[in-house]
């Protein structure tokens, strides 16, 4: 404190030209005006430094003195208070920005969920939001335990959780829960069953009764081997089936899609307009906000003010880009995408192998319709448990 003193009231380095330079130190003695780093230049000039507030007494003593005094130097003084005057407004919005941060500190406003798969973003938001923790929530209010209880009572698909509050970000860390497999005893009788309606190319019974043999065609549901089995000693008895059963199976699958859309080019000129979010208050600024934008798109950009993993402040900038557009009619459908999309959905309702497909298109109606016709060989074997 004692250097910023020193800087604040300044100091002057000055030059005394007379023909009694002594007579001025006297008197500055006797006046108390304290004067060091005194260099005697000649007979008749000395240099000194001074105090600037004892400036004006050491040139009114000098004049009496019949002396001139002279300044050759400056350091703080009346110059760093004129600018720290000039700074205050900056100094001033510094202070309360380091406020504004430490206040919003207090409180959570960026709320971050990871882990989740099953569940979506919005579904665990709305439940912490029922549990207390919301934009503007209080971080020292927030009980992760309760917080827990609550969510897991909401979401039963929640396995566990837990809420991490750093600053103002609130991190909702989600564990689902692992879905039971199905478990069954060996001793439970069952019957298996057509799980697809086919030709039976081939049939290996390991447990069970069979009923149907190579070359029968089947409907799906129908009964293939039996876990009801014949004994000579106890009569009949009840088993649990297990067989492979190889079928060719037929599927057909069909896309549709309109034949034709409406595309849209995007314009040259596009326009933007902004608003503030403080909170969950928006503030629009700009006139219309009410009124229905026709051909345009709106983009939206969102600029969180704060430091990413740090902290986060109350105040987002919303940037909406409106882009005219004009519309053309353009076919609407990709024949390979949709043959690739029917593909997939085959091959994962096949349990086996495709041994031959083919595609067939036509439109009806304003609309377009591709469909895949194949020929598989598949297991269509399905246990079926038997009513207790």
């Amino acid at each position: 404190m004692g250097r910023i003193y020193e800087k604040l009231r300044g100091k002057l380095r000055i030059e005394v030209c007379g023909a009694y330079v002594e007579g001025l130190l006297n008197a500055a003695a006797l006046e108390a005006v304290e004067l060091w780093d005194i260099e005697c230049v000649d007979c008749y000039t000395l240099r000194m430094i001074v105090y600037e507030p004892d400036y004006l007494r050491l040139q009114a003593l000098a004049e009496k003195c019949m002396c001139e005094v002279k300044t050759i130097s400056a350091r703080g003084g009346s110059r760093d208070r004129k600018l720290i005057k000039r700074r205050l407004p900056l100094l001033a919005f510094l202070l309360l920005s380091a406020l504004l941060l430490f206040a919003s500190s207090l409180f959570v406003w960026a709320i971050e969920v990871v882990g989740n798969e099953r569940l979506s973003r919005g579904q665990v938001l709305r439940a912490l939001s029922r549990s207390g923790v919301d934009l503007g929530t209080y971080r020292y209010s927030v009980s992760a335990d309760l917080v827990r209880s609550s969510m897991m009572q909401q979401l039963p698909e929640l396995g566990w959780m837990t809420v991490n509050i750093s600053g103002s970000r609130a991190v909702a860390v989600i564990v689902e829960r692992q879905e039971k497999p199905e478990i069954y005893a060996q001793s439970d009788p069952a019957d298996i069953v057509a799980s697809k309606t086919g030709i039976i190319q081939n049939i290996s019974v390991e447990n069970g009764k069979p009923v149907v043999s190579r070359g029968q065609s089947v409907l799906e549901g129908e009964l293939l081997v039996s876990g009801v089995m014949d004994s000579l000693t106890n009569g009949s008895k009840f088993v649990r089936a297990k067989a492979k059963v190889t079928a060719e199976t037929w599927h057909e699958l069909s896309a549709v899609c309109p034949a034709e859309e409406e595309v849209k080019e995007p314009g040259i000129l596009s326009r933007n307009r902004f608003a503030v979010v403080f909170g969950k208050r928006r503030i629009n600024l700009y006139f219309d906000s009410g009124k229905a934008i026709d051909e345009c798109d709106k983009i939206i950009h969102e600029y969180k003010l704060g430091v990413d993993g740090l902290f986060a402040l109350p105040v987002t900038i919303v940037r909406e880009e409106l882009i005219p557009y004009d519309t053309e009619l353009m076919p609407a459908y990709d024949r390979q995408a949709m043959a690739g999309q029917l593909e997939e959905e085959l091959l994962e309702n096949v349990e086996g192998e495709v041994l031959s497909q083919s595609f067939s298109e036509g439109e009806s109606g304003g609309l377009y319709v591709l469909t895949l016709r194949s020929h598989c060989l598949e297991d269509i074997a399905l246990a079926v448990d038997m009513p207790g």
